[in-house]
């Protein structure tokens, strides 16, 4: 009976939300639009590393040179920011012109996405049992994955492969689910929180594993730069954490209040990044991890904590709460009051997005459920043993 009254309510929201992800995706075939997507950062990488660039991956000016060559002219680069090694996956593509290689991203993005749902589907079986296609509608109607197939973003390869991740654990594979996190390296500022929680947990085996293939991703990206090269990388970094400024933020495209973590509700709160904010973001981000890693002990806790404490992170990043979100409300089964407001929070966080973009993309807000759905993970039912750690 319950279920029988939320099924008109869930596909409603549903529908709302796919036609506005779909008029979203429109953009994608508008030429205007289409050049100064992020994905213009990374076919200018692969075209970079191709032709014999690499060293000069992190230099603004060439940066810029290229980006006008190869996509269309504009004022400002779009830098990559990201450790070198990522460039080789874009390079295969770069050997086409922009617009086929962006459609080409665009169709391995849907694959990777198509790929996670089928792995995630037994998961969600639960959440099918209030309407049949409610698990597809977690993935094609949440807005940060409207978002980062339509920027060509890296974020759906990144769930592809904490997906993978958890499949490994699932098995009993932790050296191997530490080796496909090292590879997701090029967002470090996601898989570092995981491997402090990882530590904390004493799961050895994992970090020997994440080790291996760390060591490997950073070796490989000072060989295609340089050590000078990636010194640049290292200064870039420094630009974009130490040393941010608002100047700095409209030079790489960093806008903190977009930011769906601590870091951006701070920042929107105290009116920009002064010294008693980035105080205040980093006593508030220990005091999430140390929560999770005395009360989680799961990977979907140890991906939320992550996408909370990252001190950045992308709007089309928030694509990856479909993993905890959806394991989470998948294991929700019994009725009590701590369940059901554990289902109700998932199912704001789901379609706050949209809303939030319609109030004038204040995305930080966000952060405000999330934070209180960590809080309350408390109930064992909620960690069942296919993802406990």
């Amino acid at each position: 009976m319950q279920y029988a009254k939320l099924k008109p309510i869930v596909m409603a929201v549903s529908f709302v939300l796919l036609l506005l992800s779909l008029s979203g995706l429109s953009m994608a075939f508008s030429t205007k639009s289409r050049t100064h997507f992020d994905f213009r950062t990374q076919y200018t990488a692969g075209y970079m590393v191709r032709t014999g660039h690499a060293r000069q991956l992190y230099d603004y000016d060439e940066t810029r040179h290229f980006q006008n060559e190869k996509v269309s002219q504009a004022d400002k680069a779009l830098p990559f920011i990201h450790l070198a090694y990522e460039a080789l996956f874009y390079v295969p593509f770069s050997i086409f012109r922009y617009e086929t290689a962006y459609f080409l991203f665009f169709t391995i993005n849907l694959a990777f996405l198509a790929w996670t749902f089928f792995q995630m589907r037994p998961y969600l079986a639960h959440l099918a049992e209030i309407w049949t296609y409610l698990p597809v509608a977690i993935f094609v109607c949440f807005l940060p994955v409207t978002f980062a197939l339509l920027e060509g973003q890296n974020s759906i390869l990144l769930l592809a492969l904490m997906m993978l991740i958890l499949m490994k654990l699932e098995r009993g594979s932790e050296t191997g689910a530490g080796i496909v996190l090292g590879l997701a390296s090029m967002k470090f500022q996601y898989v570092i929180p995981i491997v402090l929680l990882f530590t904390a947990w004493r799961r050895w085996r994992f970090l020997g594993g994440f080790a291996i293939s760390a060591a490997i991703v950073v070796g490989v990206s000072i060989w295609l730069t340089g050590v000078a090269g990636f010194a640049s990388y290292l200064h870039l970094l420094e630009s974009m954490s130490a040393h941010f400024s608002s100047q700095n933020g409209m030079k790489l495209g960093i806008r903190p209040e977009l930011m769906p973590n601590v870091r951006g509700l701070v920042y929107a709160i105290s009116g920009g990044s002064s010294s008693a904010g980035t105080a205040t973001t980093l006593v508030l981000s220990a005091g999430v991890f140390l929560w999770a890693a005395i009360r989680g002990r799961s990977f979907a806790v140890a991906l939320l904590t992550a996408l909370l404490v990252s001190y950045h992170e992308t709007f089309t990043d928030a694509s990856l709460l479909i993993m905890p979100i959806g394991l989470i409300a998948g294991s929700a089964k019994n009725g009590t009051r701590r369940v059901q407001y554990i289902g109700g929070l998932c199912a704001v966080i789901f379609i706050a997005p949209a809303l939030l973009l319609l109030v004038g993309a204040r995305f930080y807000l966000l952060t405000v459920p999330l934070l209180g759905l960590l809080f309350m993970l408390n109930d064992k039912e909620l960690s069942p043993k296919q993802y406990h750690v």
